[in-house]
């Protein structure tokens, strides 16, 4: 008879998900500081699920290329968070059909309250590595094996508990730098910042957040020189900027073209840059691995 942690596992791949691990709660509960410790969502909770679909290479290929922004904008971003939202509510369903409670976090957005800027309630960046998909890509995104930085991630807390996944051994980062080399931002720092999550200590470069925010927006015309999709639009970063200004910038200053595209999915949200994605050597390592794999495989005619 099956446990429920590999009951668990089939309904996740059989709805989808790319990827699938298990977190023991308490190695982000000694991590984070309140309110987006596990145990401030839900005091009960033991196991932190993670699934992760995906991004279509073909999607950043083309936005690397200059040539279009709109695929990704759906398929690795808008579509891919309706999908993740999809499948987190489904686990949920599962694991309270069999007794346990489950709190699905959402796949998108930030609270607007929330002191530390850019926050969902929960990492999921930390909990997939704790729950053993990937590590630290030096540009703080997670890194895996089958997928480099190209997948997005949701989380399920549960009181049950399940068992949690091994860490992942390796790091797939290289430590090129290309993050740092293609980021018009320079939001990216060489120096180094650590993350300890349960027994084990993680390194990746500081971040500013501020900085990646505002080409991220469409505030400047930095982040694909040339491409048709780029803004038209330089506007100067204040050192520090309040709710109120954000709101002057982003729909008064903007590129009127920006404004008009936007709409209820958000899209918006990473979809003007994501060159410390678009060019890690590890995506293009794994994704050139995983197409060759898929040829060998397929049948002769």
């Amino acid at each position: 008879m099956k446990d429920l942690t590999d009951s668990l596992r089939e309904q996740a791949l059989a709805l989808g998900a790319d990827l699938f691990g298990v977190a023991d709660a308490k190695d982000l509960d000694g991590y984070f500081t309140s309110p987006h410790r596990p145990k401030d969502l839900l005091p009960e909770v033991r196991s932190i699920v993670v699934v992760a679909l995906h991004i279509p290479d073909g999607v950043l290929e083309a936005q690397k290329n200059g040539i279009t922004n709109y695929s990704y904008n759906v398929y690795g971003y808008a579509y891919l968070n309706r999908e993740l939202d999809a499948v987190a509510y489904r686990l949920t369903m599962f694991l309270e059909k069999h007794g346990w409670q489950a709190l699905p976090i959402p796949a998108r957005g930030s609270h607007y309250w929330e002191p530390k800027k850019y926050y969902g309630p929960l990492s999921f960046r930390h909990a997939a590595v704790a729950a053993g998909l990937g590590q630290f890509g030096w540009s703080g995104l997670v890194l895996t094996p089958e997928f480099g930085p190209r997948q997005r991630f949701v989380a399920v807390l549960t009181d049950a508990p399940l068992k949690a996944s091994p860490p992942l051994a390796e790091n797939p980062c290289q430590k090129c730098y290309q993050c740092i080399k293609n980021c018009p931002a320079g939001a990216i720092r060489k120096e180094a910042w650590q993350a300890t999550l349960g027994e084990r200590t993680y390194t990746y470069g500081k971040i500013d957040g501020d900085r990646c925010w505002w080409v991220a927006r469409g505030l400047t015309t930095k982040a694909w020189p040339g491409a048709p999709f780029n803004p038209s639009v330089a506007v100067t970063k204040p050192g520090d900027i309040t709710a109120e200004e954000k709101f002057e910038v982003l729909w008064e200053k903007r590129d009127a073209r920006l404004r008009l595209s936007e709409h209820d999915e958000g899209t918006y949200g990473a979809t003007l840059c994501g060159r410390c994605m678009i060019f890690c050597q590890a995506g293009h390592d794994a994704m050139r691995a995983r197409l060759a794999r898929a040829k060998e495989n397929e049948p002769a005619d």
